[in-house]
């Protein structure tokens, strides 16, 4: 096979540079403008219609091209579709040119991650389907009708973090928003101290009512741990040597975790061999009063990672059918780094260790994003197990704030032999404003929404417009359509900041309006 590609002149090097890695016989034709992106369908067929084409099988335009490719085709006789947008994609395009259904319309790029992501999700899926007969190994358990155990996939609790001092609606908004970003387990959390029974159980029945996922709480109070069983909990967080005793007397039929502390007596033990053992002695003390389904938590210390990590594999080894809970957060909470590559590190380890839940908390500002990413990570673990192979070409990643392979089309020197040269400078633009007035932006984070509010007069308290999208060029456009920008510098300006707030909105940044996204490093 032979395949023809279609590009601009600025990138023509470059095309050809990334083709030549694939195993498929190429042409590259720079048509007769500087970048890809201004191709369409008409400025093809003119670019093509005298090229001798008589041994080309297949004709790839550059992804960014506007137009459906169909009509192409029609003129030339010879099959066009959309290939990837970047050249740095070709390889991967061009290897699998006939192992995927390429479009007229779509990317060739997105054709492929969309298929490598459902091909991931797959075989996740048909691990689930098949539960009943791995269910039957001594490590698995069901908590409510989620199947847990070191043959799935680790699942994620969500822990709604002090919830006994939230409204019912507060509950369910995060019970709700933490299910629909693939939480396994919603968990919620008590305040240590204060006993208040009628609040726990008050929180369960607030979760239950909105989601159908297996509800946890976690606290150490008996009073509390009761109140939340009457209204049908399903997994006790945590038991412990002070605390056992009392448990036993209505909670036997739960499924609980276990830990190596005495909280009564402020007892824990910081060495992982006496972590092992206390866990071991108080799992043989829990199946003694009728304990059925237990769970262990060695305890991930965020000043000793490193050794609550020895005490899991430690633990797990010498207690292969018990399950292992793993408080991730413990760490993401307390570590000043963005969470996405703390979490992937950490639920790493976890799957090591073959943990079969992992916690998370969005109680920090910095932590917001983190069940998400614990999900995305615990699905790439599992993966990766699974292939025996690194966390990597998956399917799935985690890559948000930088990309896999470079994209960029390098800056051509060359181009500045006859060409005028002016560098802009930190220059003062003027301070005239807008006949039609003067926007606002800010971010309506429940809906992930950009927000532009018009004002008519640095006096006024309300707007007299506003204008929500959900993203830049949706505003700017709608502002555009509605006249309300007449001056260039403003018009630019509101690109900028509209652009930052959108990425603001999807990475979890605070936006603040006419102040920078990102310090500079030093």
């Amino acid at each position: 096979m032979k395949v023809l590609l279609v590009t601009g002149r600025l990138a023509q090097d470059i095309v050809k540079n990334y083709a030549q890695q694939a195993n498929i016989v190429t042409e590259v034709v720079a048509l007769n403008v500087p970048v890809a992106a201004f191709l369409n369908s008409e400025t093809i067929i003119t670019g093509l219609k005298n090229h001798n084409l008589h041994d080309i099988d297949m004709i790839l335009t550059p992804g960014l091209s506007h137009g459906d490719t169909h009509v192409i085709t029609k003129t030339l006789g010879v099959p066009v579709f959309k290939g990837s947008r970047y050249a740095a994609d070709l390889p991967t395009v061009l290897e699998a040119i006939d192992k995927v259904a390429l479009s007229t319309t779509i990317p060739a790029c997105d054709l492929l991650r969309d298929t490598l992501i459902e091909k991931a999700l797959k075989e996740i899926e048909a691990i689930e389907q098949n539960n009943a007969e791995l269910l039957k190994h001594p490590s698995s358990m069901l908590i409510k009708n989620l199947a847990i155990g070191k043959n799935f996939p680790m699942r994620v609790m969500a822990e709604i973090v002090d919830a006994a001092l939230m409204s019912d609606e507060e509950i369910q908004f995060l019970a709700k928003k933490f299910a629909s970003q693939g939480a396994n387990i919603i968990d919620v959390g008590m305040i240590a101290g204060k006993s208040n029974p009628e609040n726990a159980a008050r929180i369960v029945k607030a979760v239950k009512t909105v989601v159908d996922l297996p509800v946890s709480i976690d606290t150490l109070d008996p009073k509390e741990i009761k109140a939340a069983v009457s209204a049908g909990v399903d997994l006790i967080l945590s038991a412990d040597a002070g605390n056992i005793d009392q448990l036993a007397v209505f909670a036997t039929n739960i499924p609980v975790v276990i830990i190596p502390t005495n909280q009564c007596e402020g007892h824990f033990p910081k060495k992982a061999q006496e972590r092992v053992q206390l866990t071991e002695e108080l799992i043989v003390k829990a199946k003694k009063l009728g304990f059925r389904n237990i769970l262990a938590d060695l305890i991930l210390e965020p000043l000793n990672v490193l050794e609550s990590f020895i005490a899991f594999k430690e633990f797990g080894i010498r207690n292969p059918d018990v399950p292992l809970f793993v408080g991730v957060a413990n760490v993401t909470e307390l570590f000043d780094a963005d969470s996405v590559g703390i979490n992937a590190l950490l639920a790493q380890l976890s799957a090591e260790i073959d943990a079969s839940i992992m916690l998370a908390t969005e109680k920090s500002t910095k932590a917001k994003g983190t069940v998400h990413e614990e999900v995305v990570a615990a699905k790439m673990m599992y993966l990766a197990k699974k292939r025996a192979s690194v966390p990597k070409d998956l399917g799935l990643d985690l890559l948000i704030l930088k990309d896999k392979r470079s994209c960029e089309e390098l800056y051509d020197v060359t181009l500045e032999q006859k060409s005028i040269i002016t560098l802009a400078t930190d220059e003062t633009m003027t301070s005239e404003l807008d006949s039609v007035g003067m926007f606002k932006i800010t971010l309506d984070r429940k809906n992930n929404d950009i927000i532009a509010l018009l004002f008519t007069d640095v006096s006024m308290t309300k707007p007299i417009n506003i204008i929500k999208g959900k993203t830049a060029k949706n505003i700017y456009t709608k502002i555009i359509q509605l006249q309300l920008v007449t001056r260039l510098d403003h018009a630019a300006y509101l690109g900028s900041e509209l652009e930052k707030a959108e990425i603001a909105l999807r990475i979890g940044k605070a936006y603040i309006q006419d102040v920078c996204l990102f310090k500079k490093m030093s």
